[in-house]
Formats: structure tokens, C-alpha cells, sequence
């Protein structure tokens, strides 16, 4: 019950590099787990929009018209049945594969660019009529095309009519394997660039939450459980191994803290003659006197409170859920056991008990003040008693 730390205390320097190794490791591990996922996810998803382009291709060259590369140029050859049966390629496909937008494009005597057939609504605003020329921004990627090449983009690319997928593939002569046009195949790729942007913007957000809790879960169970020689050291009394004054001050505080002090018993516990045991014996037997001290309010104790050494001859035991029936037979059962172990020194050795349940109306201060006063009256009595023992 008493073993709870209060974390309002000063940050320890070990506090300071056990945060900054756990940030460091959460850090690099959410960066790999992130990146092996952005980079396997994204290469996937370009991979599948390159399979849907060239199942498109594979359907173009086997479809179009190669006459339509040659013959149409002008505005008024839309009303001729080769641009009319193109166009109806060009819808067919669209219907079936959702693509966003297609056309044609070859270049002319002069080394210019010019659109051919164009699958958009005639009614576009970005409609282009037979003869219309190339924009000078693609007109590079159309170049390598007519080259033979096949232009498949690594990426998704944002441009001023939105994020588009878009890459130009050439369509060759029947007769031959020469280039005689290009075929532009894009698509809308506005969902996939906006889940990769978000992903790319809220990891390093996901990073430093999980940085934030991981190290005060680090420093929490570092304390606790990570480094017990640490944690015995800073609240054990080394002597008599039991919880030290630092410890007892956490505890206390903790209970004040939980308004969990009602019905607390506390008992001062103070031993008699120490100085006379150290001055005539040595210091040996004065530790002795306390170790054995220590195990009868132990023993006596066992699991029903927490026994503290707050000084150099003091004790304190905290027993929760106590009343005066308790009380009183824990006070017999200390003497009981010292009594029957302490060692045989020719000396008025002993313990003297003060102990005092809490109310709600008292705090620990002074709760304590009225079980050290009870043991400093049972102390003085002890002493009178071995005055007038000495005169008789």
C-alpha cells in the first residue's frame, strides 16, 4: 500500500538520460516501422497505376486507328468518322477503367506538338480540338515518348489542375515500329497523394506522443522496477533494512495525498539506554540493540503495517484500517518478542511504544506529534522507574 513514489520531485540526472535513450529508440523505431511502410506501400500503389496504364496501352495499340495520326489537324476533321470512332474508344475505356483523362499527340512537320483526339466532355473548359498545340511544360516528356520511349512516373505529381498520375506511352506504326504518335494516360490521384501527405504530416506528431508517454512510462518503471539497487538505496536503512525516513516522507505523502489517512495507526517506537549500550559496550552492541529492535517490530508487524527506521534509535509503524483493539495487541506483541530475544547485557534495555489512530480532522504532522508524545511520556516513566529501582 505504501509503496507508491510520488513523482513530484526534483528530475534526477538518471531521469534526464533514461528519457533521452527512450526517445532516441522510439524515435529511430517509429521512423523505420514508418518508413519501410510509407516507401513499400507508395512503390505498390505506383506499381499498381503502372499495371492499370499499361493494360490501357496494350488495348490503344491494339485499337486505334493509325490514320488518325497522320490525317487529323484541324477543328473541322472532329466531324469525320475517324475522330468520331476514336472518341468512342477513348469513352469505352474511360466507362471501364475509371481513368481520368486521355489523349493524343504527335508531332507535326514543323517539330510541333499538337493534341489530336481529346477524351474530355466537348464541353470542358481544358478541352483541346485537333491541331491545338502542346503545352510547352509536357512537351519534353512527349519528346522522349516519340523517341520510343515509354515515360512511367516514380511519383505522384501535383500540378495547377490538381494530383494527377500521368505518363506517355508511344503508339507505333502497324507496318513498322515506328513512332507515329503519343497516347497521354492519367490519372486522379488526389486520394492517394492526400493519404501519403497526411501520413508523411501526423507521423512526426504520432512520434512525439509516443516519445512523450513512453518516457514517462520509462521513468515510472525505470524507478520501480529498472534499477532496484538505486531504488533500495535512496529508501532503505541499511542497518536494519527496513524503509528508511526518506521513504516514510514519500509514503506519507502519497496518503495525504489520496486523503487515505483515516483510521491509520500510527506508533512512534523509541529504544531505551541506546547511548548507555553504546558508551559502556561499543558500538556493536548498539547496532545489535537495533537490529534486533528492527526483526521483533517486524515479526510483530508482519503484513499488517510498514515499519520504519526515521532516526538514529526511532521507529515508526504505519498500520492501515486500525482500532484500538489492534493497536493495543500490536504494542504487546513488540514488547513480547523484544523481550524474548533481546540479548542478555545486565542492562534496562527496551522499547518505548507510543501510538495514536488517525481521524479525519488530524494530518499526519500531527497525528504523529500525539503517538511521539504517548512514547515520550511511556519513556520517562520507564526511566523514573529505573531511578527508583537504583535507590531501593
Amino acid at each position: 500500500m505504501f509503496k507508491r513514489k510520488s513523482m513530484n520531485r526534483p528530475i534526477r540526472r538518471m531521469d534526464v538520460q533514461v528519457s533521452i535513450f527512450t526517445a532516441a529508440v522510439v524515435t529511430i523505431s517509429c521512423l523505420c516501422v514508418f518508413a519501410v511502410h510509407y516507401f513499400s506501400t507508395y512503390h505498390d500503389m505506383i506499381r499498381s497505376l503502372n499495371d492499370r496504364v499499361l493494360a490501357i496501352y496494350d488495348y490503344l495499340e491494339d485499337s486505334l486507328n493509325r490514320e488518325a495520326f497522320s490525317q487529323l489537324r484541324s477543328l473541322e476533321d472532329m466531324d469525320t468518322p475517324l475522330y468520331q470512332d476514336s472518341r468512342q474508344i477513348f469513352a469505352n475505356v474511360k466507362q471501364a477503367t475509371d481513368v481520368r483523362y486521355l489523349y493524343t499527340a504527335t508531332q507535326i512537320e514543323n517539330g510541333d506538338f499538337i493534341y489530336l483526339i481529346d477524351g474530355l466532355p466537348l464541353d470542358a473548359e481544358d478541352f483541346r480540338h485537333p491541331g491545338d498545340l502542346i503545352e510547352e511544360e509536357i512537351i519534353p516528356e512527349l519528346q522522349r515518348a516519340m523517341n520510343g520511349e515509354t515515360i512511367m512516373p516514380s511519383n505522384i505529381k501535383e500540378t495547377e489542375w490538381g494530383k494527377i498520375f500521368i505518363a506517355y506511352l508511344p503508339i507505333h506504326s502497324e507496318q513498322s515500329n515506328d513512332v507515329v504518335g503519343v497516347v497521354g494516360i492519367e490519372f486522379d490521384a488526389a486520394k492517394h497523394y492526400n493519404t501519403y501527405k497526411n501520413l508523411r504530416l501526423f507521423t512526426p506528431i504520432i512520434i512525439l506522443g509516443t516519445c512523450l508517454l513512453s518516457i514517462v512510462f520509462a521513468v515510472i518503471f525505470f524507478r520501480r522496477i529498472s534499477n532496484p539497487f538505486y531504488r533500495d538505496m535512496a529508501n532503505t536503512d541499511h542497518l536494519t533494512q527496513l524503509k528508511n525516513r526518506n521513504a516514510y516522507h514519500v509514503d506519507t505523502q502519497n496518503l495525504a495525498a489520496l486523503h487515505a489517512i483515516s483510521n491509520l495507526g500510527i506508533l512512534a517506537i523509541d529504544l531505551n539506554n541506546l547511548k548507555t549500550v553504546n558508551d559502556e559496550l561499543g558500538h556493536d552492541h548498539g547496532d545489535t540493540y537495533l537490529q534486533i529492535s528492527a526483526q521483533a517490530l517486524l515479526q510483530a508487524v508482519e503484513r499488517n503495517g510498514t515499519v520504519y527506521r526515521i532516526g538514529g534509535d526511532e521507529f515508526a509503524v504505519l498500520v492501515p484500517h486500525a482500532d484500538e483493539k489492534m493497536m493495543k495487541k500490536l504494542e504487546t506483541a513488540i514488547h513480547t518478542i523484544f523481550n524474548e530475544n533481546k540479548p542478555d547485557w545486565s542492562m534496562n534495555i527496551g522499547l518505548a511504544i507510543g501510538w495514536y489512530i488517525c481521524t479525519s480532522k488530524d494530518t499526519l504532522q500531527s497525528a504523529f506529534h500525539q503517538a511521539d508524545t504517548i512514547m515520550y511520556k511511556h519513556k520517562r516513566a520507564e526511566h523514573q522507574r529505573s531511578k527508583d529501582n537504583e535507590i531501593q
